[in-house]
């Protein structure tokens, strides 16, 4: 495990996500049911093989006893190692914590998405590896039965709900940070890709709930043929970038008018359906032939008040930040999520802005409803106007063996933030998940 660390992440500076992709089995026994039901059957042959005038009953209970000795062992083990080779890196299990809100097929019409109580007593159990772990990394990947559903942001919301509850198990003035991982298209069908509906229920929520990032992941099969490279090149150009655009500015924006910049703005009510979003009767998204995007627009004093009204601030951590809750302290707003993309006003300008009759503008309603208003072009630049979006990180996983022997296959950490001063190449950065993927 050692000289794999030391191989896939030869840095010890570089600052990036480590996520342990441990899917095999689970470190609860309840909780190891399906396919998984082999780890509980052997580990009871295991006991009995040991003693052989053992009762049935009296196998399992110390097959669980040892079972769950063992998988705690080993996965703090397995943490304590990688933080103590590459501390500059967050680590943490992929998909933990779970609240396994999966319902929604069973009871579409009364789901709620709340996680049981005898689920969040079973988390409880593992308070060791929360306590152990540097980040938490969730997952909220959607299947077709939540397309554009009322069920979607329910079942996304508590899953992150949970993972803010859980953060605050070692450390509630130090909460673990949160990456959200989530998909471009469905589980259950990947031909097809996340609209803008299902990106506001996925990248929107977590960024509304206050978490650090997302991480986007996906399979080869999204890059097999020239044709899928180009539906993906289509689908990041038109609706994920511009979307991942609109919520970074919109949350960074927030976060320096209320937190001044010390914190991240999270809703007032978890549960509600207030986004940070830009207001597209004030903001234009532009992106030019070669790809490259930049923001036309302000805030205006009613957009600064929104975030006031429906967001607070969660302060960084080893930050004491004082909440603005006047806008008229608010002096100056200058917030850029790469070199071309930036927003920079003061108070005394605040205004709408009003976009050029000669673009192509791709409009949000706020119902969500996609209206299309078509003009010339100029400039060589095709405007678009959202009104939902994000920071985005993106990792690399670090594959858990099925067996005990302690390796660890690993492949290196990428991250990109929305805070980089270079340009934003994320088809680039989602190739790169696509063949990391195809690694492990």
């Amino acid at each position: 495990a050692n000289e794999d660390i030391n191989f896939y992440m030869p840095s010890d500076e570089q600052v990036g996500l480590a996520v342990i992709d441990w899917e095999n089995w689970r470190p609860l026994w309840i909780r190891n049911w399906g396919s998984k039901d082999i780890y509980r059957q052997e580990s009871v042959e295991f006991v009995q093989q040991k003693d052989l005038s053992i009762s049935e009953t009296r196998a399992r209970t110390l097959a669980k006893m040892e079972f769950e000795a063992a998988a705690k062992s080993f996965m703090l083990r397995s943490l304590k190692l990688g933080i103590s080779m590459k501390p500059n890196n967050l680590w943490g299990y992929y998909l933990y914590p779970d609240c396994y809100n999966y319902d929604y097929n069973q009871n579409p019409h009364n789901y709620t998405g709340s996680c049981l109580d005898i689920e969040i007593a079973r988390n409880n159990e593992l308070n060791w590896l929360w306590e152990e772990s540097t980040a938490l990394y969730p997952s909220v990947y959607l299947e077709t039965a939540l397309r554009s559903s009322k069920n979607a942001p329910l079942f996304v919301r508590n899953r992150i709900q949970e993972a803010i509850r859980v953060s605050n198990v070692s450390n509630s003035t130090c909460p673990l940070p949160i990456f959200v991982y989530t998909r471009p298209v469905f589980t259950d069908f990947n031909q097809e890709y996340l609209s803008q509906d299902d990106l506001v229920n996925t990248i929107g929520e977590s960024a509304a709930l206050g978490v650090s990032g997302i991480v986007i992941w996906g399979d080869l099969n999204l890059t097999l043929s020239v044709n899928t490279c180009r539906t993906l090149d289509s689908y990041l150009r038109h609706t994920l970038n511009p979307y991942i655009i609109n919520v970074t500015m919109a949350a960074k924006i927030c976060s320096q008018a209320l937190c001044q910049d010390s914190g991240a703005c999270a809703r007032k009510n978890w549960n509600s359906s207030d986004y940070l979003h830009l207001n597209p009767d004030n903001f234009v998204i532009l992106m030019s032939k070669n790809g490259k995007y930049a923001i036309q627009g302000q805030p205006s004093f009613q957009d600064l008040q929104q975030f006031i009204e429906k967001f607070y601030c969660r302060c960084y951590a080893g930050y004491n930040c004082e909440p603005r809750v006047d806008i008229n302290d608010i002096h100056y707003i200058s917030a850029c999520i790469s070199e071309d993309i930036c927003v920079q006003v003061s108070l005394n300008s605040l205004s709408n802005v009003e976009a050029s009759s000669n673009t192509s503008i791709f409009s949000f309603t706020p119902q969500r409803n996609i209206t299309l208003t078509t003009h010339n072009a100029t400039e060589g630049f095709q405007q678009t106007i959202w009104n939902n979006t994000f920071n985005v990180s993106t990792a690399g996983h670090i594959n858990a063996p099925t067996n005990s022997s302690g390796d660890l296959k690993i492949t290196d950490t990428h991250s990109f933030s929305g805070s980089s001063s270079d340009e934003m190449k994320i088809l680039d950065v989602v190739c790169l998940i696509l063949m990391l993927r195809n690694l492990i």
